[in-house]
């Protein structure tokens, strides 16, 4: 009988450990039953951009994001310059507004280090939305085209139409769709049903802030939203500073104030903002992640305990001189030619 009962044990303890693993939704077991709608996610701004370039809003590569525990990514799509539209999977790049100022390469080869990471992280529901510089809108066959060269179809989530109320985390990842992607221009979901037009899901707030008292929770975009009452939104929260070039001033990241930014000033925006939409923000978009305190504000707004005691990996590469960086971007120091294509895109009102 003993042996029995001890058999029984082992059998519980074996299938509770099993369960419990299982459990794990984008690395809180209490975030397996909440609808995706409901929960908060950080989204890194440009998240592409973390070169040694004054246009760069992230310190460390999109997989060293998603290892910390990021879990949105706003990327850029851009054809540089004197470039055919021929070949979308290869030519379409991830730029910062201009691929004169920061061009990160090819967004395949990005999206490639996505399918990897998804693969690598079963458990784990991650976000792209996708940006239209100059509203550069390329057609929804293009988006497939480089989702299918970085092998990310499989992963693709679609949500009918215009339907406000999406399944858990848990739902999403037991049938291995959980990779969610908008657009802000371009959709067609009649062509490609898991390219979602952005603001037929999502509003989001003021995103040009250059200092921390005009962060607001006003609705900036889309200026009429169809159903702002049940709408996901992204609360945008970085900060826009000025670099002064040969007598104009340039718009460029204010990473020297994102330790304060990122921390008290993110959580009162917050709370502002869930008591002027009656819900927390379902998306906080922000520039260099890895200061302040980004990701344990957006454990407090999901109602669980922050479980990271160590340093984020992207800080542990910084103090080492490794930014985790494993992209092509072709702009990787702030030379001159840089600064000025900043000043050009700046007159031009490009930077985004």
């Amino acid at each position: 009988m003993f042996s029995t009962l001890a058999l029984g044990s082992l059998l519980t303890t074996l299938l509770a450990s099993t369960v419990s693993g299982q459990q794990a939704c984008n690395g809180y077991s209490q975030l397996c039953s909440v609808p995706y709608h409901q929960i908060s996610t950080i989204v890194t701004h440009n998240s592409y951009g973390y070169a040694a370039n004054p246009a760069a809003n992230q310190a460390c590569s999109v997989s060293t994001q998603l290892d910390d525990g990021v879990r949105g990514l706003k990327l850029s799509a851009v054809l540089p310059a004197n470039v055919s539209d021929t070949d979308p999977a290869n030519n379409i790049h991830l730029c910062h507004t201009s691929c004169t100022i920061l061009d990160a390469g090819p967004a395949k080869d990005t999206l490639s280090e996505v399918g990897s990471w998804l693969k690598s992280n079963p458990n784990e529901v991650v976000t792209i939305m996708w940006n239209s510089p100059n509203n550069k809108a390329f057609k929804p066959s293009d988006f497939t085209a480089m989702y299918q060269a970085a092998g990310l179809l499989d992963y693709t989530y679609t949500q009918p139409v215009d339907n406000l109320t999406w399944p858990t985390l848990q739902e999403m990842i037991s049938s291995g769709k959980r990779l969610v992607t908008f657009t802000d221009l371009g959709a067609d979901q009649s062509q490609v049903p898991w390219l979602h037009s952005e603001f037929n899901y999502i509003f989001e707030t003021p995103y040009d802030n250059s200092n921390e008292s005009s962060f607001t929770c006003t609705i900036d975009r889309p200026s009429n939203p169809s159903n702002p009452e049940s709408m996901m939104y992204v609360m945008n929260h970085f900060l826009y500073g000025s670099l002064n070039l040969g007598g104009t001033a340039i718009e460029i990241p204010q990473k020297g104030k994102a330790n304060s930014t990122n921390a008290a000033s993110l959580s009162t925006q917050a709370q502002e903002c869930q008591t002027a939409f009656g819900r927390h923000p379902t998306f906080l978009e922000v520039d260099f992640y890895n200061l302040g305190n980004t990701l344990q504000i957006v454990a407090q707004l999901n109602n669980v305990t922050y479980n990271n005691n160590t340093a984020l990996k992207c800080n542990q590469q910084a103090s080492s001189g490794n930014g985790g960086s494993t992209s092509s971007a072709t702009s990787t120091t702030p030379s001159l030619a840089s600064l000025m294509a900043l000043g050009v895109a700046f007159l031009w009102g490009f930077v985004v």
